[in-house]
């Protein structure tokens, strides 16, 4: 059944219709009529026209219902055409009735006379075939909203099943890092507990920071730069608490940018990746996170000066969880509209580059 907003739209448009019909008729008779260099009286022909059109309109919501309720198939083509001509037959009737009676009314107000239809077992018979050839058109035209609004609707649920999946997939991807994280940042204030109580205890804390803003954000796909930074400090102040002086981060980032949407969680895993290997060879592990803007994209960098990667690039995405579920996730949210690619420095350490359109958050 159709919905009340969808049911006004029908019947309005039938409605119209039904108006159109009448006036052409009513024009098209009057017009012959000269032609043929008769005198009569013009209004006969609209009462006679308009009677026909709104007797046809009330009888409407009977013909669509039977539409809705009974679609011809190939199964039931037999049982729907015995079912549509009897109801056709007294839609006829009625119809007829409905046209005798109120122009009888209309005549004896306007003071016409008596109205005169002729013999009426010709004018039932007659009045249904021009009633079956104005069903046909509503049958193919009911037909053709319905079948267009099932086709719209059956769209508008693949676009959202395939949004769903998509957030899906982006959730299922952003869980498989917290876990990653969470187990190696407790694996860490659990080795430094015991050497430094005091350090131990400032690292649960920015944990438990960490993870108010990462709960917080669940759920989202993206938010501005400015929050994706706070959450990173916070992870860099549980890794400098560890490694104190032999970590050193630099953000070179203007101001401007801080508005602008970014994947949720997207630094951290990039430069937890950095401080990972860049501890097991180096004395002090630089990194350096940057944002500039060409045409219309941000350019994201995450620079080290660790061992850099020596394997094949599909070998990388292979191996770890960080470089792979940033890539995937990117394709998911971006599709094909992004950069996302590394290479070793020739300073030495390695270079991690994310291209991405500039979007900014509203503001509400």
């Amino acid at each position: 059944m159709l919905p009340t907003k969808n049911r006004y739209k029908v019947f309005l448009f039938f409605f119209l219709l039904a108006n159109i019909n009448a006036l052409i008729n009513t024009l098209v008779v009057i017009t012959s009529m000269l032609a043929d260099g008769f005198k009569f009286n013009y209004t006969h022909y609209f009462v006679y026209e308009f009677s026909g059109s709104y007797s046809f309109f009330l009888l409407l919501p009977f013909m669509l219902l039977l539409v809705n309720r009974l679609p011809f198939t190939k199964t039931n083509f037999l049982k729907c055409f015995v079912i549509y001509f009897l109801s056709i037959t007294l839609f006829g009737i009625i119809h007829t009735a409905i046209m005798y009676y109120s122009r009888i009314v209309i005549f004896d107000l306007a003071g016409w006379g008596k109205y005169n239809y002729g013999d009426m077992i010709y004018r039932y018979p007659m009045e249904t075939l021009k009633l079956f050839a104005g069903f046909v058109l509503v049958y193919f035209s009911y037909s053709f909203f319905i079948s267009n609004k099932q086709k719209h609707e059956e769209k508008l649920k693949a676009v959202k099943l395939e949004e769903q999946l998509s957030r899906t997939r982006l959730e299922i991807l952003k869980n498989q890092i917290h876990p990653h994280f969470l187990f190696n940042t407790l694996n860490m204030i659990s080795s430094v507990m015991y050497e430094n109580v005091n350090e131990a205890d400032k690292m649960i804390a920015s944990l438990s920071d960490l993870l108010r803003v990462t709960l917080k954000a669940s759920g989202t796909v993206t938010h501005p730069l400015h929050e994706e930074i706070t959450t990173l400090k916070y992870y860099l102040d549980i890794m400098q608490a560890r490694f104190k002086d032999k970590l050193e981060i630099i953000f070179s980032i203007e101001e401007k940018f801080l508005n602008a949407l970014v994947p949720s969680f997207l630094l951290q895993p990039l430069v937890e990746n950095s401080i990972k290997y860049g501890m097991e060879t180096l004395s002090i592990v630089r990194i350096e996170i940057g944002i500039i803007e060409r045409d219309t994209n941000l350019i994201i960098t995450i620079k080290d000066n660790g061992p850099g990667i020596h394997i094949e690039n599909e070998d990388v995405l292979k191996r770890g969880v960080g470089l792979s579920n940033t890539q995937e996730r990117l394709e998911k949210i971006y599709g094909n509209n992004f950069e996302f690619n590394w290479q070793n420095s020739d300073s030495g350490g390695l270079s991690t580059t994310i291209v991405i359109p500039n979007s900014l958050k509203e503001d509400k």
